[in-house]
């Protein structure tokens, strides 16, 4: 299969061309950046809110799938600039559906536990979405456009953490150099997401894009955490001392927006599908980078 990648140059999108790279497929990797490479693959520079190269890239492409994992992924950035979160995620999104339907090839697209509102956890797929962040809500107007075209996958994903293989630190890169470096740091501990390492989420992204699934699935790990408890843990894996890390609340910060209280996913229904898929533990996950 010819498989392209969108938002191949980002912290899961790495992963996903580290993975695909090593498999039977043909990969074509598309950054929002200048060309860039991942895993030695040249990456393409295309403007997803630019249609019409998105267009050209896709005819010269010709792909059989694509694993669209492009987006404004931050909340912050996406309520700081609404008007370009819905050019990425919305409505780039919505020209992918629509060319892949019309041209019978299949979308899997990377959506968010963010489409909930957090009151009750522990989400299925069939539970009605009610986003109260303005992320959110772009990915639950562009899952609608992926679930109306006859082979699209929408993968709603929980909380990623691992370290980057994109050469730009990320959240975890900087927050566990600073507790190496002695200096500790606070994460909420009133907030619960089902956490999965990014290695397994490609893993997962990669198999459901080989497959002929469509439709809605949860991706989240084996265990609800906090980002506390997530840290903790962590650290005690990477061989760093988890009294450095510090709890505090939602309501020790003036967030911009409220923030979903337990966006815990079900992920039953995916390991109906793949029970071979195995969803590690925190310690397991990064216990090869310690």
């Amino acid at each position: 299969m010819r498989i392209v990648v969108t938002g191949a140059s980002g912290q899961l999108g790495s992963y996903l061309i580290g993975r695909l790279v090593e498999g039977p497929h043909e990969i074509v990797g598309w950054s929002g950046r200048a060309t860039e490479e991942r895993a030695g693959l040249p990456l393409l520079p295309v403007d997803l809110t630019d249609l019409h190269a998105a267009a050209r890239a896709l005819e010269n492409a010709d792909p059989d799938v694509v694993i669209h994992a492009a987006a404004v992924s931050s909340t912050d950035a996406a309520h700081r600039d609404p008007a370009r979160s819905e050019a990425v995620n919305v409505r780039a999104t919505q020209f992918l559906s629509e060319w892949t339907a019309q041209h019978d090839r299949r979308l899997v697209f990377t959506s968010t536990d963010l489409v909930f509102d957090g009151s009750k956890g522990w989400y299925r797929e069939d539970d009605p979405a009610n986003p109260i962040l303005v992320y959110g809500h772009t990915k639950h107007v562009a899952e609608r456009s992926v679930l109306a075209a006859p082979r699209g996958l929408v993968v709603r994903l929980s909380l990623l953490y691992g370290p980057s293989r994109s050469g730009r630190q990320a959240y975890f890169d900087c927050t566990t150099a600073a507790l190496r470096a002695g200096i500790s740091q606070t994460f909420l501990a009133d907030e619960y997401r089902t956490p999965l390492d990014y290695d397994t989420a490609s893993e997962i992204l990669v198999r459901l894009a080989e497959s002929d699934r469509s439709g809605l699935m949860h991706a989240g790990g084996p265990e609800r955490l906090s980002r506390f408890e997530l840290m903790c843990r962590a650290a005690s894996a990477l061989g760093i001392d988890p009294l450095l890390v510090k709890p505090n609340s939602r309501a020790d910060i003036p967030f911009a927006e409220p923030r979903p209280p337990d966006l815990s996913l079900d992920s039953s229904r995916l390991h109906q599908l793949m029970p071979d898929i195995r969803c590690p533990r925190v310690e397991d996950a990064l216990a090869s980078i310690r």
